[in-house]
């Protein structure tokens, strides 16, 4: 959040070990042998007994998914916040993971349910976090295993201050939002024992170190949790001024400001992370924040084109609308699997802006796995359609044949020799293409 009372898209979550620059790693965990530290008492409301943490144990609660090192790809997923923020519960969670198998976006890639901020009530009387209980009657655990059941994994939120965001600026009582600061290692500890995958943590003007506490607390589970960190307070802290190593503690953190769904806002956060490529790789990511495809005034058109811009920035696809009232065009959007494919290639390469043919207009290239391939983005940044050409030489592409296939068509348009030029690019609109050289 912000100190103006915005809400910050952030935080984040760990994994099993270091993984040199590239943040946390771990092994993953087939579902059942992550093996959660066993599962937390009943839960309990303010004022009353309850709890929470859960003693360490054989519980049933490892992450779904398959092996390999945490955060190798940008996290697919979606979070509570930008349509619902503090009014979500565990119907509402349980109905987001139904949807996200039964609409196609778990095949498509998308893995993580994120509760966002307001799931919490205060601390019982050992000091451990405590859900709501009425807002999660079955708890925590229960409900990491319904979306672990799924084949799916659950995410959660905090804050490295004695309050979360809403504590400080959404009038709820600071002494039912609390924060992880100083109850890092039993906090991280409890997220285990509940079965959460992902940890989102967001700065709401606690101190810097406090990610770094997180980031050895969460290893010291020896469960793999995504950590996913906002180290500033509405503004962003990138890793090019960024005053704590965020390589080195986190999987991704937030680059900018709070999104919000409009053109502007998109197009912001894309010129904010447009010199940061080079901090980009498996296991450590910039975050542009939570998309917002399918939210407030964003048309169509916009849509595709923040959700391509994300894909080349190689930045988290992290739904914010309500799946389960999308539109036909939202949800074929969310579910390209071709603009999908450029996001999570393994190369893990950062887009670039290499050419501006005219005012408004951007050419961006992403380096993806093979010889000589690379995905395009033709961005219109203007009201009005415009012709927009692509050369191989600003793709670093040599001369001559190359195919190119439209990834927002699905159609394979056939060779092209040294340019490909699409004539009629809306205004707010992109055209995104696959080129491979060909010999």
């Amino acid at each position: 959040m912000t100190g103006s009372g915005g809400r910050g898209a952030a935080g984040g979550a760990a994994s099993g070990g270091d993984k040199g620059t590239g943040g946390l790693s771990g092994s993953g965990g087939a579902a059942g042998s992550g093996g959660a530290a066993g599962h937390a008492g009943s839960g309990g409301t303010a004022g009353k007994p309850g709890g929470s943490g859960g003693a360490a144990g054989s519980g049933s609660g490892g992450a779904a998914g398959g092996g390999g090192p945490v955060g190798a790809v940008p996290p697919m997923g979606w979070n509570s916040w930008n349509t619902f923020q503090c009014n979500m519960n565990e119907m509402l969670i349980k109905q987001i993971a139904d949807t996200m198998v039964s609409s196609g976006m778990q095949a498509a890639g998308y893995q993580y349910v994120n509760l966002d901020d307001c799931w919490m009530d205060g601390r019982d009387s050992s000091g451990k976090l405590r859900w709501n209980t009425s807002k999660f009657p079955s708890g925590i655990p229960a409900l990491a295993d319904y979306v672990h059941g799924k084949g799916l994994k659950l995410g959660i939120y905090e804050v490295p201050n004695s309050t979360t965001c809403v504590g400080l600026y959404g009038g709820i009582s600071k002494t039912v939002a609390v924060g992880s600061g100083g109850h890092e290692t039993s906090d991280a500890q409890t997220f285990a024992s509940w079965g959460i995958d992902y940890l989102k943590y967001d700065k709401c003007t606690g101190p810097l170190s406090g990610f770094a506490v997180m980031h050895d607390a969460l290893v010291a589970t020896g469960r793999p949790i995504f950590y996913s960190i906002n180290p500033g307070d509405g503004s962003g802290c990138p890793p090019n001024t960024c005053s704590i190593d965020l390589l080195k503690i986190a999987n991704m953190w937030r680059i900018g400001f709070d999104i919000n769904a409009s053109w502007s806002s998109v197009i912001g956060l894309v010129d904010q992370d447009q010199n940061l490529s080079s901090y980009a790789g498996p296991g450590h990511w910039n975050d542009p924040d939570m998309m917002e495809v399918g939210n407030g005034s964003l048309t169509d058109v916009e849509g595709r084109s923040h959700f391509s811009m994300w894909a080349m920035l190689a930045a988290p696809l992290i739904a914010g609308n309500d799946l389960r009232s999308m539109s036909a065009a939202t949800k074929a959007t969310l579910t390209n699997t071709d603009v999908i494919a450029v996001d999570q290639d393994p190369l893990g390469h950062q887009g670039k802006l290499v050419a501006s043919p005219g005012t408004n207009l951007q050419v961006w290239s992403k380096t993806l796995t093979g010889t000589n391939v690379r995905a395009v983005a033709l961005l219109n940044r203007g009201t009005a359609s415009a012709s927009m050409t692509v050369t191989w030489s600003a793709l670093g592409l040599p001369a001559g044949s190359a195919s190119v296939r439209d990834l927002w068509s699905h159609t394979d348009l056939g060779p092209f020799t040294d340019s490909y030029t699409a004539s009629s690019v809306p205004g707010h609109g992109v055209v995104m293409l696959k080129v491979t050289s060909t010999p």
